[in-house]
């Protein structure tokens, strides 16, 4: 009964021992998969089942799915609006050339134009660009007011003449050495009232902006349309009041101002008509 028990115990022993080392080499192990319990299987193998699975992502794709169009609007008009009001800005403090207009710079003598119009006696008369500009540099002297006199002050003033119209130019000053420019258009005609002329102003040029609006004038290279120009008429009656025998005579004989741009080299001027009765 020993020698039995010895022997199952040693034979337990030598198949235990040889399933061992069978589960490791054994190539006979029936139903085993080797690839997945071999130490020396391939790594990776679930990794790159994993990775087969995983399709390569189209950029366009992924922007279309997170593709908004309403925030994509909203950021256009954004950047459009502050595109305009930058190109707004920079506009209205880029001054005009105030150099380019005849007799504003340079060191010619004035004529006294109240007196050539006071002798001419209701004749018709003209004056150049360069006259009417030398005249009011040394005639008129310009005072700014209100809060803005504290960092403004008057630089000059000029009349630029077109056809059919003339461009008053006011140029300030602000600090030491920044240049504003204000301009507002002005062409005249005639209204008979109880038999008498009435000399009338409008506040615009023949040229138009968005569309068909008449330009009323510009503050710096920005156009403005005539309806909002009037916001310069006060300057307009303090120069006026500068002159007041000049008005008088233009009053007196009905002189109606008409603006002839210069070309082929020859100056613009201004042609004072006096009323005839027709």
């Amino acid at each position: 009964m020993a020698d039995t028990s010895n022997r199952k115990r040693n034979k337990n022993k030598a198949e235990g021992d040889t399933s061992l080392w069978g589960f490791l080499f054994d190539k006979n192990t029936q139903g085993a998969d080797i690839t997945k319990t071999s130490f020396f299987a391939p790594g990776g193998e679930e990794e790159s089942s994993d990775s087969e699975q995983e399709k390569p992502r189209n950029i366009l794709h992924e922007i279309w799915q997170r593709f908004d169009f309403w925030s994509l609007l909203a950021t256009v008009v954004f950047l459009a609006f502050t595109i305009i009001l930058i190109t707004t800005v920079i506009s209205m403090w880029t001054p005009q050339n105030m150099s380019s207009i005849a007799g504003y710079a340079d060191r010619g003598s004035a004529r006294d134009l109240t007196a050539l119009l006071r002798n001419a006696n209701g004749q018709p008369i003209s004056f150049t660009e360069a006259e009417l500009n030398r005249y009011l540099r040394e005639t008129c002297r310009m005072r700014q007011t209100g809060i803005f006199s504290i960092i403004t002050h008057g630089a000059g003033i000029g009349v630029r003449i077109h056809n059919g119209y003339a461009e008053f130019i006011i140029d300030r000053l602000i600090g030491a050495n920044i240049h504003q420019t204000t301009a507002v258009n002005l062409s005249f005609h005639q209204e008979i009232t109880h038999g008498r002329p009435q000399l009338k102003v409008d506040f615009k040029s023949t040229d138009t902006m968005l569309g068909n609006l008449p330009v009323g004038g510009s503050i710096g290279m920005l156009n403005i349309p005539e309806r909002h120009i009037s916001m310069l008429e006060p300057a307009l009656d303090s120069l006026l009041n500068c002159y007041p025998e000049f008005a008088s005579i233009i009053t007196e004989y009905g002189y109606c101002p008409r603006f002839i741009k210069g070309e082929n080299g020859n100056e613009s001027y201004v042609q004072l008509e006096p009323y005839t009765p027709s």
